[in-house]
């Protein structure tokens, strides 16, 4: 009887191996040939899922965001407005132990999109979907009396995503002067001006 083969558990297996070489490694240890062993994995059946390295990049970034995706989805179910964005900042902003290999990942992905017009417009695209992500929840904070109601939410998108990426970067690149502790202290900081 031929091998069934779980198409997806396998390139969520080379994604997520993609993932801690790059945080080992950086760009220059992500390799065709230590991601399969890294994955446990062929080094043939890894030209099935990815053409390139850069294929294989994207498709690990994607793996990442999803997994965001999936913890934003469940905490927005428990709570609005104000409330909900400051999980997600805290979700996207903050680096811990657990989340420094991702985001050693997208500052990898960063440099790429600087550079290569595919990696520019994937990134165009997951940003585009995070600032109406946030303008929603402000819309939402709005609509429940929390926020101003003069205040530009897209406005305000902008300023609280780019807040946050310089959170994240600074609480990766300077863990003892910006601990997980003191990152949430500046997200609910600023949120906290947007209050009436």
């Amino acid at each position: 009887m031929p091998k069934i083969v779980d198409h997806e558990s396998q390139r969520c297996r080379f994604a997520e191996a993609a993932i801690r070489l790059v945080a080992r490694e950086g760009l220059e240890g992500l390799t065709m040939r230590a991601v399969a062993s890294e994955a446990g994995l062929s080094y043939g059946s890894l030209f099935h899922y990815f053409e390139s390295k850069d294929d294989l990049l994207m498709h690990a970034v994607r793996h990442s965001t999803s997994q965001q995706t999936r913890r934003v989805n469940e905490f927005s179910l428990k709570f609005s407005g104000l409330k909900a964005l400051e999980q997600l900042m805290c979700d996207d902003a903050l680096v811990d132990e657990s989340s420094r290999e991702d985001s050693l990942v997208w500052l990898a992905f960063l440099y790429k999109a600087a550079l290569k017009e595919p990696f520019a417009e994937m990134h165009a695209e997951l940003i585009s979907g995070w600032l109406d992500r946030i303008e929603a929840l402000l819309e939402e904070a709005r609509s429940e009396g929390e926020i101003n109601q003069a205040l530009s939410t897209r406005f305000e998108a902008m300023a609280l995503w780019v807040y946050s990426a310089g959170i994240g970067q600074q609480g990766l690149l300077h863990p003892v002067m910006f601990p997980p502790r003191v990152q949430k202290k500046l997200i609910t900081a600023y949120l906290d001006k947007l209050r009436k």
